[in-house]
């Protein structure tokens, strides 16, 4: 039997791992908005309001008339799973009795199990990387007007995993005899973006209310790659039945002995991605909108709705489509080992186009200059907080919502900005990010952040890595 099940076991985890590497190969990547923690609704200036939010384009970018961008990058990866310390406690052995020098494997307890699956909230564990870069990007800010064209490629991928995968080989036959593998989802794509974005401030003031201004970006869209994860709804049962037997002494005791393993699966993924020339697979358009106004001379507030579209994806597209049940009475053979393997892989069939929305998302902030405000304070110190909001679940986004704040202060009059910022909620649940700047006579600008400086206050527990730079011309 534990032949059968460790057999049973690495199939279905080979399963898993090789139908996911075949997809797999800041939020923006400003360093400012980056470091600040991503409070960047009513923060963002220039080129950072690209994809932010536009209207914040017809606002004073440090009194620059043209900004270009220089190759930017910005780079994030997180998990559910990333957890040194579960790593450490459970996976990398004990010290060998017998042997200081080596370590031997340590058994697991009930309480040791479930704090592994703990690492699944809510039952399934995300794992999540995010990849942007812009070979140049230019703005230009005149008068009411500001204007924009950034052109980008972006990556992002989404792997849902049910805590099933690990329960199955954790608990094997302790606990219980089926297992859940519903909610398991990869949903990743590669697309490369032009965005057109214009805003401006209207010739009006209200009561208490300045500097109104509205923007909106268009954005051409080519898609490079894509898989999509319809729905997945899988299970193995063990069947047998519970034996009691007497040991030599006399003693009765009672074991489950397993006679079948049988398995259901049901599942549908969309996938384009032409693995020859590697040609674009998709197009379509996609829109940002927002609004800006300053409030009692004091606080700006902003609120903007981006990604707004879709992708149509008709080329080289097909289906991967699982609906089959199996019943092995030994599946440690080579021939139940490849229906297992097939039945989590399914079968892949030519569609037609299918079409799939961006990563649409609400966000409202608020941002205040405190120096301005108390003005004993002799240098530029602002503080921003926002609200991120995803309006669905594709490839990089979540509809957890998502808080932020964040501050830069500028002791040295602009030559080295420092940044800090937290967030809360969203898949991330904390994170902290930091950042700083090395800016020459207000015309080249070099930034650094991460949205994870958290690795160097609790190694044991991070989630998320992240690094994100760039350079900037000013004129």
């Amino acid at each position: 039997m534990k032949n059968l099940y460790r057999s049973t076991v690495a199939t279905i985890l080979l399963s898993v791992i090789c139908s996911t590497s075949l997809i797999a190969g800041g939020d923006k990547f400003s360093p400012r908005l980056v470091g600040m923690g991503r409070s960047f609704t009513a923060l963002s200036r220039g080129l950072d309001a690209v994809g932010t939010n536009p209207a914040n384009l017809a606002l004073s970018d440090r009194d620059a008339t043209v900004t270009i961008n220089l190759v930017p990058i910005g780079f994030q990866v997180g998990s559910d799973l990333f957890n040194y310390k579960i790593y450490n406690d459970y996976f990398t052995g004990i010290p060998d009795p017998n042997d200081p020098n080596n370590r031997i494997g340590k058994p697991l307890n009930d309480a040791d199990k479930n704090e592994i699956l703990g690492l699944f909230p809510e039952g399934i564990a995300r794992t999540q990387m995010k990849f942007e870069t812009a070979p140049i990007g230019v703005s230009v800010q005149i008068g009411n007007f500001g204007f924009a064209i950034v052109p980008s490629i972006q990556t992002a991928v989404n792997l849902d995993l049910s805590e099933g995968y690990l329960k199955f080989p954790l608990m094997g036959t302790e606990v219980e005899k089926k297992y859940s593998f519903n909610g398991t989802a990869l949903n990743a794509s590669a697309v490369a973006e032009v965005n057109t974005s214009i805003g401006y401030m209207l010739p009006m003031d209200l009561p208490n209310v300045s500097e109104i201004s509205v923007g909106i970006g268009i954005k051409y869209l080519q898609g490079l790659a894509f898989i999509a994860t319809d729905h997945y709804n899988a299970s193995i049962e063990i069947v047998g039945e519970t034996k009691t037997y007497q040991d030599k002494y006399g003693n009765q005791y009672q074991d489950f002995v397993a006679e079948d393993i049988r398995g259901d699966f049901e599942f549908l993924q969309y996938v384009a991605v032409d693995s020859t020339d590697y040609q674009p697979v998709g197009s379509g358009m996609g829109f940002d909108i927002g609004a800006s106004a300053l409030l009692f001379d004091a606080v700006r507030v902003g609120v903007s709705v981006t990604d707004i579209g879709s992708i149509k994806w008709d080329k080289y597209t097909k289906a991967i489509v699982g609906a089959s049940s199996f019943s092995l009475k030994n599946a440690a053979t080579q021939a139940g080992q490849d229906t297992i393997s097939q039945a989590f892989k399914g079968t892949t069939k030519d569609t037609s186009a299918f079409e799939f929305d961006l990563p649409t998302a609400f966000h409202f902030g608020a941002e205040m200059r405190v120096d301005e405000v108390v003005e004993v304070i002799p240098f530029r110190w602002t503080v921003a907080v926002d609200m991120h909001l995803g309006l669905n679940e594709v490839a990089g986004n979540t509809k957890l919502a998502q808080f932020a704040i964040g501050t830069e202060l500028d002791p040295l009059a602009g030559w080295l900005p420092l940044r800090t910022g937290i967030l809360l909620g969203g898949r991330d649940r904390f994170s902290w990010a930091a950042g700083f700047g090395i800016h020459l006579a207000n015309t080249f600008d070099l930034d650094f952040a991460t949205q994870s400086i958290a690795i160097l206050t609790n190694p044991d527990g991070f989630r998320t890595g992240s690094f994100t730079m760039g350079m900037r011309l000013r004129f």
